[in-house]
């Protein structure tokens, strides 16, 4: 006959760890890990299709369906109930017929009597095992719950990774739109200024030229005028008095008109450090969004 510690090593190895009971038809995954036959079944049903499915213990992933029955424990798990209805106390060899409900221990008549259990609640196996076993069904049905609940919330997370995930790689494409846009808007910033400073040059060389044309002509008029004059000079006195009087007097009213004077002063001013606080004032008005 098995040992107290043997038949309590043996029973753990044959429970099932979704539900805390011995198992009933007990079926292996690919790990060699094995379970109720419904509750894995459970299990299955509560993953999403197409979601991995990962064994309880060790995590490692099976395939839907993917189980066979475990025939070999099946045996084993009779002959431990087997056991279990034949247990007797180890120390007086008697019948477990009686719990102990201070040390939560089966013990046998003449154990009652021993001081150790003096003093104790006693009671009969038949009176304590239906209250318990409620107890216990009570508390698998609790846990069972719980464990809905966490898988409810496990496919809510994965939902929220998915929505995070999706709303970041929006905002990703969002600022790249933005900045490309800000970029553009730089560009056509750049290329206005280089045309209005185009334009005030060309307006600038015009009036410029427009001034140095004038000069020339009167440089001419005054050339003209002065080589009549030294012709005179160099001539015969009657070459020289002939319209004297009117030669001196269209001579001497010939006037230099000074041109409009042209600032040189560069009027078209790109204020970048102003541009640059208004771009910075966007890009915190975009973060702050």
């Amino acid at each position: 006959m098995a040992s107290g510690t043997s038949a309590k090593k043996l029973r753990e190895e044959s429970t099932c760890s979704i539900c805390l009971e011995l198992m009933t038809e007990p079926v292996s995954i690919d790990c060699g890990h094995s379970f109720c036959f419904v509750c894995l079944v459970d299990l299955i049903e509560s993953q999403s299709f197409g979601t991995p499915i990962h064994c309880p213990l060790c995590r490692t992933p099976f395939e839907r369906g993917n189980y066979r029955p475990n025939k070999h424990l099946k045996n084993l798990i009779e002959t431990i109930k087997e056991i279990e209805c034949e247990r007797t106390c180890e120390e007086h060899g008697q019948q477990l017929h009686l719990f102990c409900e201070d040390d939560d221990q089966l013990i046998c008549w003449r154990c009652e009597w021993s001081p150790q259990h003096r003093g104790h609640t006693i009671a009969l196996l038949e009176d304590v095992c239906q209250g318990y076993q409620e107890k216990l069904q009570e508390t698998v049905t609790t846990l069972q719950t719980l464990k809905k609940q966490c898988e409810s919330l496990k496919v809510f997370t994965q939902k929220q990774i998915t929505e995070w995930e999706e709303k970041v790689e929006l905002q990703k494409r969002t600022i790249r739109s933005d900045f490309n846009n800000l970029h553009a808007f730089l560009f056509e910033e750049e290329k206005y200024y280089f045309w209005k400073l185009q334009k005030e040059k060309e307006d600038t060389l015009s009036s410029l030229q427009q001034s140095k044309d004038k000069l020339e002509r009167q440089s001419q008029e005054l050339g003209n005028c002065i080589l009549e004059l030294q012709k005179k000079c160099q001539g015969s006195s009657q070459d020289l008095l002939q319209n004297v009087r009117a030669t001196l007097s269209r001579s001497l009213s010939m006037k230099l008109e000074l041109p409009e004077p042209v600032s040189l002063d560069v009027h078209t001013v790109c204020d970048v450090s102003e541009l640059y606080f208004d771009v910075k004032e966007m890009s915190k008005s975009y973060r702050g969004m």
